[in-house]
This record gives C-alpha cells, structure tokens and sequence, in this order.
C-alpha cells in the first residue's frame, strides 16, 4: 500500500477521532455542563514577583544555551555555528534550562503559598472567638480537584485528537486565503530538517529535542507560566486569546504558513489544561503532535 494511502487513513482516523472527542467532552448538550469548569487553582503570587520569577526562568534557560555553544565551540571549532541542526540542538538546551529553573521557581512558589496558608490559618484560630468572617486561602478558591493521575493518558490521547484535528482543519482554511493573498509558500524549517538521508544519531537526537524537550519547556512556559497566571486577571476571552497568540507569534520564524494552526493548537492546550489541571495531559499531546509531523515529513506525506 502507497505511504500517502497509509498516511491519508491515519488522519481520517484521527479526525474521526478528535471531532468524537470535541463532541463528548464539549459540544454535545450532555457536555455543556462540564465544559466551563476550571482545575486550576490561582497563582496569588503579585505580578512585580511574577515577572522577577519568569525572567529568572528565561535567564536559566539563556545561561543553559550559553554553556551549550560554548561547549560545542571548544569541542568542534570548525564547526558553523549557524547550522539548523546545531540552532535545534541550543533551542533544546535553552529548554532544558528554562525547564530546570521552571521548576525551582514552582518549588519557591509552592512554598510561599504554603507559608501563606499556615499564617492564614493561624489567623483565623486566633479570631475565631470574634465576629470577624474567617479568612479563606487563595489554594482553597479551587472548586475541582485536578485530574486523576490514571487518566492523564487516555485523555491526553484525546486531546492530541482534537489539536491535530483543530490545527490542520485551520491549516487548510489559512493556506487558501494566504494563496489567495498571492502569498509564497516558503519551506518549513522542520522539514529542511527531518530528510530520510539525515544520519540516524543526529535524526534520532532531532526527534528526542522535538518530541521531549520542546513539549516540555513549551507547556511549562506557555500554558502552566503566562496561561496559568493570566487566566484569573484578564476578561475569560483574552485570557485564552493572549497567551495562544504569544504562542504563535514566538514560532513566526518557522513561518506565516503556522501562525493560525498553532494559534488554535494553543487555544485547545490552554482550554484541555483548564479543564484537566494536569500539564502532563497538554505535554503528551504536544509530543504526540510533534511526532506526527515529524513522520509525515520523513514518510513523504508533509512535502
């Protein structure tokens, strides 16, 4: 059987698949009930201690790129330090950088929130002899608890359905407008990237950055960081809209062709982490998404 056949019935299945999906978690009438409920508890940390914490976070990651090339210069020196390769390979430091301090950030936040609540409650012993109204933590304004860890998978799955659907249904429409506005194609940076005459290290190495390291840091950054703090200070529709078009706007270098796609692959994220609480359920998704753009552009079928 032909590749393009194979691939064509993958992603009939897997539109079938997320429209099925869309429909049971947030389009049919029995759906609508749940549709609007919120895991996510509110981040209370002030917005001056915020920002300091996110630039901490991205100097992390600028440092961790730094050691990298500065590593690889010492180690290769003949080497073009503006290769794609070698720019994937420091995109995949700079994550696990703004991973590891992501991290320590969310440690230290945990632990202000706690040491918030403990005083909060010890106020509210001291008080309670009076008429004052007992004081209520900011952790306790969650009204659904996140998730259950054994169902993360199976969701996930799910929600990477309704993403690869969303996207490549957006995908269609914005290509006819964007040929209709006489604009060029261009060449993806992900397929100038993943050949099937890529050696087999270096391509196995591109695809642990890609489906590891990129889901990871991106989700931790865009949804759990901007999505997760600005959602409970910002009217509920630029609450979506704003963190997904940052999104798209910071992968404009891999194309006009991408912006609305992954606009609306940040809105479902945003949306599915809402509604689960869990980042891991977005995580998957995104390396799911990412692994199947990556096969289809070494089977042929994303030209």
């Amino acid at each position: 059987m032909p590749a393009h056949t194979i691939a064509d019935a993958i992603a009939l299945a897997i539109i079938a698949a997320g429209i099925a999906c869309a429909w049971f978690w947030q389009i049919a009438p029995s759906a609508r009930v749940h549709r609007d409920e919120s895991r996510l508890p509110h981040i209370g940390t002030p917005w001056l201690l915020f920002a300091a914490l996110a630039f901490f976070v991205i100097i992390g990651g600028i440092l961790a790129q730094g050691l990298f090339l500065t590593l690889h210069e010492q180690l290769d020196p003949q080497s073009r330090a503006d290769t794609a390769h070698l720019n994937i390979f420091a995109t995949g430091a700079l994550g696990i950088g703004i991973t590891a301090a992501a991290l320590f950030v969310r440690r230290l936040i945990n632990a202000r929130q706690k040491l918030l609540d403990t005083t909060l409650d010890r106020l509210a012993a001291a008080t309670s002899g009076s008429p004052q109204a007992p004081l209520t933590s900011p952790s306790a304004l969650q009204p659904f608890s996140p998730l259950a860890l054994s169902r993360v998978l199976p969701v996930a799955l799910g929600v990477y359905a309704i993403t690869w659907t969303a996207s490549a249904l957006t995908g269609i429409i914005w290509n006819w407008l964007l040929d209709r506005l006489g604009v060029p194609p261009g060449a993806q940076d992900i397929v100038q990237l993943f050949q099937p005459d890529t050696p087999p290290l270096l391509l196995l190495a591109l695809t642990l950055v890609t489906i590891v390291i990129a889901p990871v840091y991106e989700e931790i950054l865009f949804r759990g960081a901007l999505y997760g703090y600005l959602r409970t200070r910002l009217p509920r529709l630029l609450g979506y809209l704003l963190p997904s078009l940052i999104f798209a706007l910071v992968h404009l270098n891999q194309g006009v062709r991408l912006m609305a796609p992954l606009f609306v692959f940040a809105l479902v994220h945003c949306k599915a982490y809402e509604r689960t609480g869990r980042i891991g359920v977005v995580i998957i998704s995104h390396a799911l998404f990412n692994l199947t753009t990556i096969a289809a552009v070494l089977t042929g079928a994303l030209p």
